[in-house]
């Protein structure tokens, strides 16, 4: 699947394009990252999805990391140590 990324502030030419990541035939010993993007109420939903998902497909423990607050990005050194892993999940509470 293509995801066609456009500045919101309306000058063009869209920014670019970016292709997702294949989706994984099986959460069977998947190792799942759960990123709480800092909204409030993130970290609830996507732990509680995150656990789900281990306990009804048989993934492994969720691993998990914050940001501070949502205007952040992630650090890089955050995102590299989900780089090898099988699936993400980011939450957005509010």
């Amino acid at each position: 699947m293509d995801v066609r990324i456009t500045d919101p502030s309306g000058t063009e030419p869209p920014t670019q394009r970016l292709t997702t990541s294949p989706r994984v035939s099986s959460l069977a010993g998947a190792r799942i990252a759960v990123l709480d993007n800092g909204k409030p109420n993130a970290a609830h939903v996507v732990g509680q999805l995150g656990r789900h998902l281990a306990d009804r497909f048989g993934a492994q423990p969720p691993v998990a990391a914050e940001k501070p607050n949502s205007s952040r990005p992630f650090e890089a050194e955050v995102l590299d140590r989900f780089r090898n892993f099988d699936a993400a999940i980011v939450g957005v509470g509010d």
